[in-house]
């Protein structure tokens, strides 16, 4: 009879107590994170690749006065109060589901003695994510590029969780979708009272789909060297294959050491990155926009030769002045150059040939002439934020200074590469790679397997072969400008410019091209902001890197 009535008890008077506490009982779906794909150099060495770390987080939800904070606190030496005050904030609000880090990048060994007392820590779960890591020493960080973790202010376009790790530029944030992979989820039971009771057998756990890799166009090794010559000056440098577009180097400078942290980008490491007054976020290959200086005036040439305007013998006298109107216009040589000729006058740079050259062009052809080698508009290559530079036309200069508010005294600026026209160094670069392939290459590109838009610039042969004529000279000439680009064994061809600077010293660039055995191996663009001359500094550094990549070429 007791027993009878006992049963009585258990199914009708305590019935709804058991009922909840069974429905307690859970599934927790765990996400196990993808493996992004791993980031290769043009040799198959990693430049990006992926470490396994352990974050501690906590269900709030979960966690019942018998969760151990002191326990807790004293392994992870973290503060009681910031424990409590974490949890049970969330605990009352729309978050009180969702797993909040506790703390980042645990040990195995911490996870291990936690897992032991995972009784006295109900709601406690870990999370295992790939983070980033940079095992090659050349650091490309603007063209790799870094991740940062999904939050709700962040805009949802790809679908992500909170706490989802993304790439948010750079190559990271181009190739998300094939670098992301897909993730996979394990299925949990979890007790009335938070505590995880494993793996549900009837549920087993979705592998992860990693990422694909991504193999890039860039030398690392020649990437390090360039990285380490350059210190800390600001500036660009890009090196190509002037044949078939391939990026081999890339350096913007200022930069930022994305090895300083693990993982995703901290938001307060950002901040700073994003207020420096030297802006180290900016990438200046793509996006710096500067006054070409002398490297310019191989357009007003070409456009000469196209049109007959004149022949390369005509012959102007460089006084070191050019008087219009009321205003002189300077040489960078005062006491002149004498009698030269256009190739002459590219071999030292003389301003008062081109001043009196661009009288004998048509302003508007000029512009179209700039517009052909590339300047003017974005090179389309992969990376984010490219900007188009400027080439001022006539309608560009109808809207700034009105009809008839300019004159031929703003000619004679932009023919020498200063004023209104702004390039950017891909740009530069990208002229060199025209002349050295008679104008038949492709567009920049740094992920190696996609193709590249073949560009295909007719003009006469006549007219390449004068300017890659001209362009060795101004290296191997005694009088040349770019004379401290020279090295043995190969041959160099280059421009120098020295681009006028509001603000501070004058910009200095080197522009140009090597050639092994007849064949254009790698071209190149430096610009050392506040460097000064070209011809010193634009041209010394160029040295070193042909030297570099000489050496290279014939060790292999």
């Amino acid at each position: 009879m007791m027993i009878f009535l006992r049963f009585v008890y258990l199914q009708i008077y305590n019935h709804k107590k058991f009922e909840e506490r069974a429905g307690a009982n859970s599934i927790r779906k765990i996400s196990l994170h993808a493996p992004r794909g791993i980031i290769y150099d043009r040799y198959g060495i990693a430049l990006v690749d992926n470490l396994q770390i352990y974050d501690l987080a906590i269900i709030p939800f979960d966690v019942t006065n018998k969760f151990n904070y002191d326990l807790l606190s004293n392994e992870l030496l973290l503060s009681k109060e910031n424990l409590l005050s974490i949890i049970n904030k969330n605990k009352k609000s729309f978050y009180k589901f969702r797993p909040q880090t506790i703390k980042r990048h645990i040990s195995f060994e911490t996870r291990s003695r936690l897992e032991e007392n995972k009784l006295d820590f109900p709601g406690m779960i870990f999370e295992e994510s790939p983070v980033r890591v940079y095992p090659n020493n050349a650091k490309l960080t603007h063209v790799l590029g870094y991740l940062r973790k999904y939050s709700e202010q962040l805009n949802n376009k790809n679908n992500y969780k909170v706490g989802d790790i993304f790439g948010f530029s750079g190559i990271e944030k181009i190739y998300e979708s094939s670098l992301r992979g897909v993730d996979g989820a394990e299925f949990h039971l979890v007790d009335i009272y938070g505590i995880d009771h494993g793996l549900i057998d009837e549920m087993p756990p979705v592998k992860p789909l990693p990422g694909d890799p991504l193999y890039l166009s860039i030398n690392s090794k020649l990437q390090f060297y360039i990285e380490s010559i350059f210190h800390s000056k600001k500036g660009a440098v890009v090196c190509m294959d002037p044949m078939s577009g391939e990026v081999l180097a890339y350096l913007s400078s200022p930069d930022y050491d994305l090895n300083s942290f693990i993982g995703p980008v901290p938001k307060n490491v950002w901040d700073g990155w994003n207020s420096d007054k030297d802006s180290p976020l900016l990438n200046r290959v793509v996006q710096g926009l500067y006054p070409p200086g002398s490297t310019m005036k191989l357009i007003a040439a070409a456009l000469a030769l196209e049109e007959n305007s004149v022949s390369m013998d005509w012959k102007v006298n460089c006084s070191g002045a050019y008087e219009l109107g009321d205003r002189a216009f300077h040489c960078w040589n005062t006491k002149g150059h004498g009698k030269v000729n256009m190739k002459e006058a590219i071999i030292n740079s003389c301003n008062i040939y081109f001043y009196k050259l661009i009288h004998e062009l048509s302003f508007l052809n000029w512009s179209e002439m700039a517009e052909r080698f590339g300047f003017g508009k974005p090179t389309g290559i992969d990376q984010l934020g490219e900007r188009a530079g400027n080439v001022p036309n006539k309608q560009y200069m109808n809207d700034k200074y009105g009809r008839f508010g300019w004159a031929q005294g703003n000619l004679l600026t932009f023919v020498i590469g200063q004023g209104d026209v702004l390039v950017t160094p891909i740009q530069i670069v990208q002229m060199m790679n025209l002349i050295a392939s008679a104008g038949s290459t492709y567009s920049p590109k740094i992920n190696k397997i996609i193709e590249s838009k073949k560009i295909d610039l007719l003009l006469k042969k006549s007219t390449w072969e004068f300017l890659q004529n001209a362009l060795w000279s101004v290296v191997n000439d005694e009088n040349g400008t770019g004379k401290l680009a020279r090295i043995k064994n190969a041959d160099v061809f280059g421009k120098t410019g020295t681009a006028q600077n509001p603000h501070g010293d004058d910009h200095s660039w080197f522009a140009g091209y090597m050639e092994i055995n007849d064949v254009p191996v790698i071209s190149l663009a430096v610009l050392v902001e506040n460097g000064g001359k070209g011809s010193v500094e634009g041209a010394r550094i160029s040295r070193q890197i042909f030297n570099f990549m000489r050496n290279n070429e014939s060790n292999k």
